[in-house]
């Protein structure tokens, strides 16, 4: 039996985050989260500025094929090629066990393996509006709702193109509100 993961996905600014980290802590367990992306960059020879850049701009990147791929692969859409490493890692890492892995649509790419733990985190808008404001020190009522709205489309455009579930929620064990259960309770 392989040793166990759990993912954990969750919504901007519902405290997912920290309560991945304090559950690693607890856990005394890995936690994978921006380090996906460091190791995708580190893989694709790649600096993180750059991997950030493809993920937030998918599609064709003249500066993407020419630096790593033109020869390797021809063209090839560079953000698909972005999540077929982050799914290398995520997967790698996953064969190791004994982890926490956040976001990247883990939970997704994991779907068929054994002993995996799929969590969402999410609490009401109010709540992560309050959140933005208070702990994550975004500005104004405004600008905190605007990065909320912003972060949420971008995230469901990510899971549209790489979850393999219609509904988000079928490839999850556990929905919690942290709003309900705050940091410790979750």
């Amino acid at each position: 039996m392989k040793a166990p993961v759990i993912t954990i996905s969750r919504q901007f600014a519902s405290m997912g985050r920290t309560i991945a980290q304090r559950l690693a802590r607890e856990l005394n367990i890995e936690i994978l989260d921006r380090d996906i992306v460091a190791e995708a960059a580190r893989r694709m020879n790649m600096s993180i500025p750059e991997i950030s850049h493809l993920d937030e701009h998918p599609g064709y990147n003249r500066f993407f094929m020419r630096k790593t791929y033109l020869f390797n692969f021809g063209v090839y859409n560079s953000s698909e090629k972005l999540f077929d490493v982050e799914r290398n890692v995520i997967e790698d890492y996953a064969e190791k066990g004994n982890c926490i892995i956040v976001g990247r649509c883990a939970e997704s790419i994991l779907r068929e393996r054994e002993n995996i733990l799929k969590v969402y985190i999410y609490a009401p808008f109010e709540a992560r509006v309050r959140h933005c404001m208070e702990d994550l020190m975004i500005g104004g009522r405004n600008e905190a709702e605007a990065d909320i709205r912003r972060v949420d489309e971008a995230r469901s455009t990510y899971r549209r193109r790489h979850a393999f579930s219609e509904n988000p929620y079928d490839n999850f064990d556990v929905l919690i509100n942290s709003d309900t259960f705050g940091i410790d309770g979750s």
